[in-house]
């Protein structure tokens, strides 16, 4: 693909991103107070590192949702549809969607949208794909007077995300967070689902303290461009967003190329104080996602101690 398509492309969790924090400007866009929708990834069947579907092949979407205490319960209900590409605003259906999902009773698995893309679609009139839907925290999922899904508790969070078809000359692979991807203080931060701050399986950081979390994200991940001029970047840049439950990130986000230096792919956090003098459990989230549609997601976790 060529540079100016990939400056031109939309990426986007438009409306659950965009929406957040509208109602307290001083709000910390990397504090995790509350159930958020932080990104979402395309797997193909096939091969579940490429973003990018085909028409004929199946897929499946899937929205990451997180909460303060690492256990988020929701419905939802999404849909998908094929869309033309557009320079301003959301982009709107060419036709029905082609899939559509949800869950009325709130849980704890993934807001997941399995799909075919239709075989016969024209990817030089429709070449993107266009997921929206209705994410409930918390709640239940019911439909008003007129059959669009609304929450049973509260108004929920709607979620838009436009993202690449692909074909045999042009696909989008998503960057990906590999197993030792992450570390904190210079030392490995593997991903334990099942840790506690009772049994010592969790690093520990000590109160108000200063920690480096630092992400190695490996040369492929950073694909290459056509430049149609000199100005224009010869390999794809990925946006980074690290989100915490308690503490202090000193930013919400890194852009990151391959040529980024390890201080450059690094982020400083500020420990909260511990309760009553007891370890707190902090649980941190990340995000990394590329211009076309590609994007990954990881967890981790850490005990501050007195």
């Amino acid at each position: 693909m060529t540079a100016r398509d990939h400056v031109l492309s939309t990426w986007l969790i438009a409306l659950a991103l965009g929406s957040n924090g509208c109602d307290d400007p001083l709000k910390s866009v990397s504090l995790l107070a509350e159930t958020r929708v932080l990104g979402a990834r395309v797997e193909v069947d096939a091969d579940p590192t490429r973003s990018s579907a085909r028409p004929g092949e199946h897929a499946a979407l899937r929205f990451f949702v997180a909460a303060p205490d690492g256990e988020p319960r929701f419905s939802y209900a999404l849909s998908v549809c094929a869309v033309p590409l557009t320079n301003s605003g959301l982009p709107s259906c060419a036709g029905a969607p082609f899939a559509s999902g949800l869950r009325a009773e709130a849980g704890g698995e993934d807001a997941r949208l399995d799909f075919r893309v239709p075989e016969d679609l024209d990817l030089a009139v429709t070449p993107h794909a266009f997921a929206t839907g209705l994410i409930c925290a918390n709640s239940g999922l019911d439909f008003d007077g007129q059959g669009a899904p609304i929450c049973t508790a509260g108004s929920g969070t709607e979620v838009a995300f436009e993202f690449e078809l692909g074909s045999a000359e042009q696909s989008n692979r998503s960057p990906t967070f590999g197993a030792g991807a992450f570390s904190l203080d210079g030392e490995p931060w593997p991903h334990n689902e099942q840790g506690s701050c009772d049994d010592g399986s969790l690093p520990s950081v000590t109160e108000k303290a200063r920690s480096t979390l630092a992400v190695d994200l490996v040369g492929a991940d950073f694909e290459h461009l056509v430049p149609q001029t000199s100005l224009e970047p010869s390999r794809e840049t990925l946006l980074l967003s690290p989100f915490a439950s308690a503490g202090k990130l000193a930013h919400g986000f890194l852009s990151l190329s391959a040529d980024s230096s390890r201080e450059q792919r690094q982020v400083t956090w500020d420990a909260p104080e511990t309760e009553d003098g007891r370890p707190r459990m902090i649980h941190f989230y990340f995000v990394v996602r590329d211009a076309r549609g590609g994007e990954d997601f990881a967890t981790r976790a850490l005990c501050v101690v007195p």
